[in-house]
């Protein structure tokens, strides 16, 4: 049994590629005091519609295991395995709160898991002084940073009070080993940033060493990268809870920025010549040449409309006779915003979940952004 515990692309892609049908479960692990027979019940009942539809005994049986050792929990575990009793990857998603899910289909029901990581953008947190750092480093989809500390140069950060010429000589050279503190912040957040693709950097501490910090940031990250506040010092004042509040409450806004960013620039470029395309028989044409850079799709649970898929990740089409060569043996009709979602991520695009009451919402629930246009 291979199990992972991430949510980047590349796992993401490891799990696409393995042959299905799949079952894809959420569940939610957030129980009541003493009361965890009901999450018992809960899943008996998700398990025992899963037979219903064909999943085989070992499957259950490796599932049943994985929930109730996950159980009393927080958030929502997310599972995903094959009809052999194998599960390919399990990851457990802080916050997350949409109620039970048991699908057995031919592709993974990624959608909730994408969702989850795009509110979960990938981000730096430095908490500063006068003398240096703390970085919190979160990759996309992360709840747990990699931590790095950033030590300045310069030990000489009090100003001394002699009186007359040589206090204003001190508190020169004190303010000079701030600045030089800084500086090594600075180049340390710039590599971090690189390191985890974030665009989103948020800062804490001392307020003027975050005014000389921000002085040095590498000019790329000022033009690039949103800068943000979080409360809190380096010291153990008791704020570090308080920060990781804001921390995820920031990273939530910044991922629904970016959706709505998206959908304004769908917007933008529905024009002739224009790099948007909308609807479903655009976008999988898109997806069918591997054209397309972020796939934007709505999550609907009542929407059942279905697509076709084959071996190929570009062998996506609506109807299976337009599947090259009708996609013989190996085709399979998936849920169409999953099929999408398989196309998008094994063709290299991003992809971005829009609820179903979002508005303005693309045309039949799907639209997209290309590498290039067609002239």
């Amino acid at each position: 049994m291979t199990t992972a515990t991430r949510t980047d692309t590349g796992t993401l892609r490891d799990l696409l590629d393995a042959p299905g049908p799949f079952v894809s479960v959420y569940f939610d692990l957030e129980v009541r005091p003493q009361r965890t027979e009901e999450a018992e019940a809960r899943w008996r009942d998700l398990a025992g519609r899963l037979a219903r539809e064909g999943v085989d005994q070992r499957t259950l049986d490796a599932l049943t295991t994985r929930v109730l050792d996950a159980l009393p929990g927080t958030g929502t575990l997310a599972l995903f395995a094959t009809n052999d009793g194998e599960i390919r990857h399990t990851v457990e998603l802080p916050g997350a709160a949409r109620g039970d899910i048991a699908e057995f289909s031919p592709v993974p029901h990624l959608l909730p898991l994408l969702e989850w990581r795009q509110d979960h953008p990938a981000r730096v947190v430095a908490v500063v002084d006068r003398t240096g750092a703390d970085l919190l480093l979160y990759p996309e989809g992360s709840t747990e940073p990699e931590r790095r500390l950033v030590q300045g140069p310069d030990d000489e950060i009090v100003r001394s009070q002699p009186g007359g010429m040589s206090q204003m000589r001190y508190q020169h050279r004190a303010e000079d080993s701030w600045e030089h503190n800084a500086t090594r912040v600075a180049e340390a957040l710039g590599t971090a940033l690189s390191e985890t693709s974030a665009r989103l950097l948020l800062l804490a501490g001392d307020v003027r060493a975050r005014q000389y910090l921000t002085k040095h940031l590498p000019q790329w990250v000022r033009r690039d990268v949103t800068i943000g506040q979080v409360s809190g010092s380096r010291s153990e004042d008791g704020s570090a809870e308080e920060r990781t509040a804001q921390v995820e409450a920031e990273a939530a806004r910044a991922g629904h920025a970016r959706t709505e960013g998206l959908l304004r620039l769908l917007e933008q470029e529905r024009s002739p010549g224009g790099h948007a395309v909308m609807g479903v028989n655009e976008t999988l044409e898109a997806l069918s040449v591997g054209r397309l850079r972020i796939l934007a799709v709505t999550d609907d649970p009542q929407d059942q409309r279905t697509a076709w898929f084959g071996p190929s990740p570009t062998d996506v089409r609506e109807r299976r006779e337009d599947l090259p060569e009708g996609g013989g043996p190996e085709a399979h009709e998936g849920r169409l915003a999953d099929v999408a979602v398989r196309a998008a991520l094994l063709t290299g695009a991003d992809v971005r979940v829009l609820e179903p009451d979002l508005s303005p919402t693309p045309a039949q629930g799907t639209a997209g952004l290309c590498r290039y246009s067609y002239s």
